[in-house]
């Protein structure tokens, strides 16, 4: 499972390099989506931009505050997402912000599955009910367990406990966004690792 992987040093050491902006790696961070917002503007075919794909919280054992609840989202995510956000208002006052919460710890798998609001207080970079923002998630019935996926695939012999944990996700996640202002757009769901039940 590529999540194994996520609570590596080496991985929790670089998430934290981003966000600290360590050797200026955030900057860097940013001058890509201004580059990418630039070179896209205009295009009929995007619509819009997602500046990082299931952000991980980064080094909890050093700074285990960010475990809490909507606090990972605050702290780290809104203050980087609002200056790559500016970089596409730069390119583009058009441009659309698809930005994500954290994965983790937004979601735990424990006690059948926590779900918390996202820590974002307003839009990164915007106002409530902001028309350049649109809050983007993704739903997987194995991120409520490991054991409903233990084949790589959710047990077709669970089909209530899959609904019940998209029911409990997308409807935290809904409103969020209803408090945000702003829509809400699942952009990956389903589970299949392999070949399984899922086609």
């Amino acid at each position: 499972m590529f999540s194994d992987y996520f609570t590596s040093p080496e991985n929790m050491k670089a998430f934290d390099a981003l966000y600290k902006n360590v050797d200026g790696l955030q900057d860097a961070f940013v001058e890509y989506w201004d580059v990418t917002s630039k070179t896209l503007t205009g295009n009929p075919y995007v619509i819009g931009f997602d500046p990082l794909n299931e952000p991980y919280p980064g080094n909890t054992l050093r700074k285990p505050d960010l475990l809490l609840p909507g606090n990972f989202d605050r702290q780290r995510l809104a203050p980087m997402y609002s200056r790559v956000f500016e970089r596409y208002q730069k390119n583009d006052s058009d441009s659309i912000m698809w930005f994500e919460p954290a994965t983790f710890p937004d979601i735990v798998s424990n006690f059948g599955g926590i779900i918390t609001e996202v820590g974002f207080e307003v839009p990164p970079g915007g106002e409530i009910g902001s028309n350049h923002h649109v809050l983007n998630d993704h739903t997987y019935c194995c991120q409520l367990n490991r054991e409903i996926c233990a084949s790589g695939e959710p047990s077709t012999d669970e089909p209530q406990a899959c609904y019940d944990w998209h029911d409990k996700r997308i409807g935290t996640r809904d409103k969020d966004a209803q408090r945000l202002g702003l829509p809400l757009h699942i952009t990956e769901f389903g589970a299949c690792l392999t070949e399984g039940p899922c086609t």
